[in-house]
Parts: C-alpha cells; structure tokens; sequence
C-alpha cells in the first residue's frame, strides 16, 4: 500500500518489556520526521509512560489495555475510539495489540502479520521474521518503512528536571558525595535469572571500584530486585541502595542520566542508560547481544562469553554454575570499568 497521509492523530502502540519500548524510539522518532504534522499519542503499559513522554512528536500517552477477554477489547475500543485516531502503528507483534484498532475503524492500521492479507491492519508488514535475529532497532524500523523513511541511531533522550532534581535529591540522602564519578549497577533482570551476572561479583566490583577508583557507587532497580542488592551490600558496605526507592520510571530516568557509567545485565535500565547518552558496560548471558546491545551517543560495550547453548533466551540456567555468565571475572568488568571512566 501507499505510504499514509493526511494523518491527524496517529496511535503509536509501543512494546511490552522496558528495553524494547527503548528500541523502538528510533523508529516512533522517523514516523515524526516523515510526518512532523502528525500528533502522536503513545499507548504502552502505565509503568512505562514517563519513558514514553519522552519519544520525539508525542503529545499524549495513554495506558495500554489488558485485551486478554472480549470485555477488554471492547473497553479499550471505546478508548481508541474516544481519542479520534486517523492511523495506528502497532509495535508488539501479538495479534491481540491489534484487534482493537480495528474494533475501532481506525483508517490505517500498520502491524506486523504473516498472513497474505490481514483483516486486522491496512498496512501489513511482512517478511519480518529474517529481521527478528537483527538488532531490534532493525525490525522496529520495518514499520517506519511504511512512511518511507528508517531510523537514524543513536536516539539520545533527556531526563525531565522533575526526575533529575528527584533524583539528586535521593542520591544525596544516601550518602552521595558529587565530588567523586559516580558508577550505577544494575544487578537484576525482570525477564529472569538467567541474564544476571552473580550477585556476589557486582559486590565484589562495588567494592573493587570504591577501593582502586574512589568513586560512588549506586543500585538501581524494583523492589524485586531488593534480595540481589542485599547480596551486593554485604561485600560493599558503602553501597548507595535505590533499589525500590525509584517510585516511578521518572526517578530511574534521573538517576540513570547521573550516572558516569553503568554497569548492567542485559535488562530495560541498560538501554534506557544507552539513550540518556551514558557510557555502559553490558555483561550478556542468556540473550544475544547482536539483537539487544545497548545503543547510544556514549561508547556501550559489551562483555559476552557464549556457551555452545548460548544465546538460550531461557529465563533460567538449567547447566550448573551458570558457566556463559560466570566466566566473566571481577577483574576482568573492573579494567573495562576503569577503561570507560577515565
């Protein structure tokens, strides 16, 4: 089909996990290039809106349905059909993301199928599934391409004030001292244990670095994550601990936009360090890292040990030890560390 026009307010239906919401900016930022005329209003999970306010040419955002019985789609028919949309370009590749659009009638409707035609979207994307062992940048920008255009990388994004002073305020409170760099770990991952390094070797490197680099060093991370950092404080005394004291994505954003580096499983707070324009160090187990490696204005590197089972993408280790991730030394994250500080 033709590329859309003539779009008024068109629907940006954004991804499920945190990271891939990051790597599909990209994308939503070419759709505002090729139609900077066009009012975008974000829909994707509540947790995830602060992130999504960011995102080049948008004006609303609004959270995602739960679209799992016909009560759900219905309700966020009568959402969709309240906002007076003219076009809708859904990201997550799930059938359901798209069957309320069309309850709706919205005009365009833009998603991926493998269907020859699809009922559900009048700009179909096919042929996708080569791109889905390409960078996720790369398949996001399948979509773009039905406005002609594709993403421009990096993307870099600014933290709002609100989540900076917020942030430095909540830094401050737990022993911050801004005289000294400051080094963000992310010792967690939601997706599953099998992307996380020991947690006992993020201890151990909080207190290399304080030690050899006199530097600040911080947790971040959800209350789930409160059982790693504790793990982590035991060998780091004089660990900064925010892990559940972000109370929404804003102050992560703050936090993540003072750091000068973080240190990160392959997980949503690397990418979206990757896009604040921070330098990152990324330590990948279970996961590709020529699919999810962290993007940005700053140098990203990546420390990736494969396995002959890896990348597995299995949420946990069934193999003792859990070797791809474990033969990743201190040391070894410690001169790369040092590398990137200076």
């Amino acid at each position: 089909p033709q590329a859309p026009t003539g779009l008024r307010r068109l629907l940006v239906r954004l991804p499920n996990w945190l990271g891939d919401v990051v790597m599909a900016a990209p994308a939503v930022a070419a759709i505002h290039r090729a139609r900077p005329e066009t009012q975008l209003i974000a829909q994707v999970k509540a947790p995830f809106m602060p992130l999504a306010r960011l995102l080049p040419g948008v004006v609303e955002t609004i959270p995602a349905g739960r679209d799992k019985s016909p009560r759900d789609y219905f309700r966020s028919r009568r959402t969709l059909k309240a906002l007076d949309l003219d076009g809708v370009v859904c990201f997550p590749r799930s059938t359901r993301a798209g069957v309320a659009p069309w309850l709706a009638g919205i005009p365009v409707r833009i998603g991926y199928t493998k269907a020859r035609k699809s009922r559900l979207f009048t700009h179909a994307v096919r042929g996708w599934s080569a791109y889905r062992s390409k960078h996720r940048t790369e398949w996001f920008g399948l979509l773009a391409k039905a406005f002609g255009v594709q993403p421009e990388l990096p993307l870099e994004l600014t933290a709002p004030d609100e989540g900076v002073e917020r942030a430095r305020r909540i830094l401050i409170n737990l022993g911050r001292r801004h005289e000294r760099p400051l080094v963000v770990l992310e010792p967690g991952a939601s997706y599953g244990a099998a992307k996380c390094w020991p947690a006992e070797r993020f201890g151990q490197l909080a207190h290399r670095l304080r030690e050899t680099l006199d530097v600040d060093v911080a947790t971040v991370g959800t209350d789930a994550t409160k059982p790693i950092e504790r793990i982590v404080a035991a060998h780091a005394p004089d660990l900064i601990r925010t892990a559940g004291r972000t109370s929404d994505l804003t102050h992560l954003l703050g936090i993540l936009s003072e750091a000068d580096l973080v240190i990160s499983n392959d997980t949503g707070p690397m990418h979206v360090a990757g896009a604040l324009g921070r330098p990152v160090l990324a330590l990948f187990g279970a996961s590709d890292p020529v699919v999810s490696s962290p993007i940005g204005a700053a140098e990203q590197r990546v420390l990736y040990d494969p396995e002959p089972c890896s990348p597995c993408f299995l949420r946990t280790c069934p193999l003792e030890g859990h070797p791809c991730l474990s033969k990743i030394g201190v040391e070894r994250v410690l001169r790369h560390a040092t590398d990137l500080l200076r």
